[in-house]
């Protein structure tokens, strides 16, 4: 059996490339662990999913969750190309601002937030995406021009369980008859756009899940514009795009996936009744996941009740596994010929037993020294880091063209130490 890679990788002379690097090389200049990203890849990916919406819909603007990755240099390309962005949080809306975003190209989603957070929003007459009416009710009289509110439309659907964003289980967004209230009450206060979002589930590979999701919030839509007698400046079908993880997965027809939400779309605005709204996207996976990968080094080999590969990958910098249970594709980057034999369980330095990138995973024998390259590590993987154990975040790099640039430096024992303020390394010097 074969090592399998995806694309945009590719295998020159049984070893890793990416953009006509070499991966195994790049990792004995900069060290390891090293997380590389294809600003290439960034573009394609957004340039793909614009071109399938966009023909086939005359309004469109996507969206980038940065939760996905809020790395400037990964944002910035996004942003350059003309993406807007998707913030659920203070620091990310900041971070927004900071890279010149225009307030109007940014849709602020927390949820369970505070006054102080949601007025952060409000002040600057950006367009909040309320998770309940109480939410709204915080800050009911310093409410910005246009509001949204996240629908429920029970459509449980994601990779895992962790990932499934809708149902009856799920902690987010309300009922369309709630928020029917909440637009009459925003109403009421002065609000005089408005918008609304649902969001079901993310790594989704069925491109008619995303036409079910819009019949849903269309006729979610059409129920509460003839109610409210309000119109919708915009419809958000959020994001849930889906990027294969295991070899052999089909990747998402993503034209089939944006002609049957064109088609949701253009039935509810021939009803006549609605004008035509926007429709706002909202990728984060499928923009930058396969854009990067995680390189490391096997640091030991121990065999035991099974076969153990120890590496410097840890669960603090790769959490997915641990977390989800979720399956990343894992090659050894130095020789891609080498065979693919026995099971063994691929382990990180962290001091837990959940510190697993791969269980009982067919896989070569490799030894100490081997390069390893876990793929798809572009989202949800340096956003969920940290130093847990005194293990610290790993260096990352742009691949841009022919040349490369470090968009952020290894941890050290300064950025471990510094939050605590009576043992900073400025009082310990």
């Amino acid at each position: 059996m074969k090592q399998s890679i995806p694309d945009p990788f590719t295998n020159i002379d049984g070893r890793l490339a990416l953009d006509g690097f070499d991966i195994v090389e790049l990792s004995e200049d900069e060290g390891t662990p090293l997380l590389i990203t294809s600003k290439k890849r960034i573009e394609d990916n957004y340039r793909r999913i614009w071109k399938a919406f966009s023909k086939r819909y005359e309004k469109v603007e996507i969206k980038y969750a940065l939760k996905a990755n809020p790395n400037p240099s990964v944002v910035k390309i996004l942003r350059d190309l003309g993406c807007g962005s998707d913030v659920s949080s203070p620091l990310e809306l900041m971070l927004a601002e900071k890279l010149s975003f225009g307030h109007e190209k940014i849709l602020y989603s927390p949820n369970n937030s505070s006054r102080e957070d949601l007025l952060l929003a409000a002040k600057k007459n950006i367009t909040i995406n309320f998770d309940s009416t109480a939410q709204m009710e915080l800050i009911g009289n310093d409410l910005p021009d246009r509001i949204c509110f996240r629908i429920n439309v029970d459509v449980e659907r994601g990779e895992f369980p962790g990932t499934t964003t809708s149902g009856p289980s799920a902690k987010f967004g309300m009922s369309m008859e709630k928020a029917l209230e909440g637009y009459k009450y925003a109403l009421e206060h002065g609000v005089s756009k408005f918008g609304i979002h649902v969001m079901t589930g993310s790594n989704i590979l069925d491109p008619d899940h995303f036409g079910n999701v819009a019949s849903k919030i269309a006729q979610a839509a059409q129920f509460i514009s003839s109610s409210a007698g309000i119109e919708f400046d915009f419809i958000d079908i959020g994001g849930g795009f889906g990027v294969p993880y295991r070899p052999g997965e089909e990747k998402l027809d993503i034209e089939k996936a944006a002609e049957n939400v064109a088609n949701e779309l253009h039935r509810y605005v021939s009803r006549g009744t609605s004008g035509k709204p926007t429709l706002f996207l909202e990728p984060g996976r499928y923009l930058v996941a396969d854009s990067s990968v995680m390189v490391g080094r096997v640091t030991d080999v121990k065999k035991a009740g099974k076969i153990f590969i120890g590496t410097d990958i840890g669960m603090n910098i790769f959490l997915r596994p641990a977390l989800y249970g979720a399956y990343h594709n894992i090659v050894v980057a130095n020789d891609l010929d080498r065979p693919i034999s026995n099971k063994k369980d691929i382990v990180g330095q962290i001091c837990e037993s959940t510190d697993c990138i791969a269980r009982d995973r067919p896989f070569p024998d490799v030894v100490p020294g081997d390069t390893i390259a876990v793929f798809n590590a572009g989202a949800y993987i340096s956003s969920m880091s940290s130093m847990y154990n005194g293990r610290g975040r790993p260096e990352e790099i742009m691949l841009d063209g022919k040349s490369y640039s470090i968009t952020r430096r290894r941890d050290t024992f300064s950025d471990f130490i510094d939050p605590y303020l009576q043992f900073s390394s400025e009082n310990m010097s």
